[in-house]
């Protein structure tokens, strides 16, 4: 059995609102001690043009982030002002979930959204 540890409390300084889907709207949390790394600009290669559509990607440890969660996929997500939509979630294993990385694209402004 290999042991992983858990991601260092020191690269885990950000909190996210995790927005999903209910029966009747959407559910709000704040999900604490993530990693959110953030990319400004995304350039299309196929059209030669740069997005301003900016994309992070969030890292979820079980041992340090709080509280439970899951992120499927389009559920969305607050950071700093701006809503993102997940777009991709991978849970990593060894013999139990050791984190989860998903990977979001901003889709609006956080006041257009509310």
């Amino acid at each position: 059995m290999i042991k992983v540890k858990p991601i260092p409390n020191e690269l885990l300084g950000d909190d996210i609102v995790l927005i999903t889907p209910t029966g009747s709207g959407t559910f709000s949390r704040t999900i604490y001690n993530v990693r959110v790394e953030k990319t400004e600009e995304i350039t299309d290669f196929v059209s030669r043009v740069t997005r301003d559509n900016t994309e992070i990607t969030v890292w979820y440890d079980f041992e340090n982030s709080y509280p439970s969660a899951e992120f499927p996929v389009a559920a969305r997500v607050k950071f700093e002002g701006d809503v993102y939509e997940i777009l991709e979630s991978r849970v990593f294993k060894t013999d139990s979930p050791h984190h989860i990385r998903f990977k979001a694209r901003k889709i609006s402004e956080a006041e257009d959204f509310d």
